[in-house]
């Protein structure tokens, strides 16, 4: 530590005033040291004496107390008015303190400036209005006062938290670790701040992370809690963690294809060669290892799609024309269980759109897949396609068991699923196929009510122009 810290460490009771600019000065006049507020208003060059500040008219005043503090071995103290410079003259109060240890003088500006100097009230509205929750908290740990977010983040009154104990708030929030608290304070008071996330079940399906900073304030002895919603940013972060499992997966996936497609290839062959001179019985054993054997291959082609980017060449196609297909193929499914299959359609042409229709109807029966599931006897599976300010909206629903507001912000992380032994690729599947093809998707449920899928894909012509001869449309 060089001189000029010790210094100013030795006087910091004085300069350290939050509003008041403050000097250190030699007995000469030379400016030692300036505190932070010292050099707001009096910034513009550097001073290098205190004579740039005073006007000629107060030199006296201050010449008069140097003088006495140099024949002085005792503090002096003294306040006197003086003129001083800064932007114009100002007649103001100084503070002098004359200290014979370092055989320097402190000086204080009493600057009568509204607008510089932060009032009482300022503080307040600052404290009241914050978007976070914020509590004013004894040594004792008994809450003085909170602002007014106290509802918003754990539905408590101010009556019902103002003179509690800071523990029933970490009880609501964490109650298995509220014994931490007298630890946690301790730590606050020891280091003047301290941060910690906490997780909170606001509700059976909302999981809320709040991120906690208590502040020690040493002349006023209290604590200042201030809480804030991080539950945005830890969802961001199980996302990213989602992502690169994912791609592990996608490298793992690709680096066993091969070895997985081999002992399939095999199996399928034999169970061909089998079937040939089966009975009837061990025909139905074998048509059932051929199903397990295409679910095999199914999902082993999920995990490569998530993976890896679409390499078959797109070309454009009639949408409502393979949406009228895909209907086809799974109302004999619909009309044996019971439910109504509608398809309207709202062009004035037949739209064209850019991409890769096998993809596209894997997405329709993802969609039509889990919307039968979801569904019992007398359910409705309805489709509609319009054109929308440039561009093809389609809406899948359905009137089934729908889903929580938990449940719809997870729908397209991979490996999340609702349903027994569901692989929870099929919806991250389509959720990558449609953003492949420039489009848009987005989910509205309710429980009991349904569940609709909204997407929306870009028109031909917003898409990369093709030639004439590649444009054609794409009938199963």
């Amino acid at each position: 530590m060089n001189s000029v810290d010790k210094i100013r460490k030795s006087v910091s009771f004085l300069l350290d005033d939050s509003f008041r600019p403050g000097v250190i000065v030699q007995l000469n006049g030379d400016i030692y040291y300036e505190n932070e507020q010292f050099k707001v208003h009096f910034a513009a060059k550097t001073r290098q004496n205190i004579d740039e500040i005073i006007d000629s008219s107060s030199i006296h005043s201050w010449t008069s107390f140097t003088e006495r503090s140099a024949n002085s071995p005792h503090i002096l103290m003294e306040m006197i008015q003086m003129n001083v410079l800064f932007n114009e003259k100002h007649k103001i109060d100084v503070q002098l303190f004359y200290l014979p240890d370092i055989n320097k003088i402190i000086a204080l500006f009493d600057i009568l400036e509204p607008q510089k100097i932060p009032s009482l009230k300022t503080y307040l509205n600052a404290f009241k209005q914050s978007g976070s929750f914020m509590l004013l908290v004894d040594r004792k740990g008994i809450i003085r006062d909170v602002n007014e977010m106290h509802t918003m983040f754990i539905n408590q009154t101010s009556e019902e938290l103002i003179g509690e104990h800071i523990s029933k708030v970490f009880s609501l929030i964490d109650p298995e670790n509220a014994q931490q608290l007298p630890d946690y304070f301790e730590l606050a008071e020891k280091q003047g701040c301290v941060t910690t996330i906490i997780k909170y079940q606001k509700s059976t399906e909302d999981t809320r992370f709040y991120h906690i900073v208590s502040y020690y304030d040493k002349e006023t002895k209290m604590f200042i809690v201030h809480m804030s919603d991080a539950t945005e940013k830890e969802n961001l972060q199980v996302q990213l963690a989602h992502s690169g499992s994912l791609s592990a997966v996608g490298q793992i996936a690709a680096s066993i294809a091969h070895e997985l497609r081999n002992p399939i290839t095999t199996l399928k062959g034999f169970t061909q060669l089998l079937k040939a001179s089966a009975s009837d019985d061990s025909v139905r054993y074998i048509s059932v290892i051929e199903d397990e054997i295409e679910r095999m291959e199914s999902i082993l082609g999920e995990m490569l799609v998530l993976s890896k980017p679409s390499r078959k060449k797109k070309i454009a196609f009639s949408l409502d024309l393979l949406i009228a297909d895909m209907v086809a193929v799974i109302k004999p499914k619909a009309n044996m269980e019971g439910i109504e299959v509608i398809e309207k359609v709202e062009l004035n042409n037949v739209p064209l759109i850019y991409g890769d229709p096998d993809k596209i109807k894997q997405v329709l029966l993802n969609l039509y897949k889990n919307a039968l599931e979801a569904m019992k006897e007398g359910g409705i599976l309805s489709t509609l396609l319009a054109e929308d300010d440039g561009r093809l909206s389609l809406i899948v629903s359905d009137t089934g068991k729908g889903m929580t507001d938990h449940q719809v912000s997870q729908v397209f992380m991979p490996f999340f699923s609702s349903k027994p032994g569901g692989t929870g690729l099929g919806l991250p599947f389509v959720l990558k196929t449609v953003e492949d093809h420039g489009g848009t998707i987005k989910v509205e449920s309710r429980v009991d009510v349904g569940t609709q899928f909204i997407l929306s894909f870009p028109l031909m012509s917003d898409s990369k122009p093709i030639p004439l001869e590649k444009i054609q449309s794409i009938i199963l």
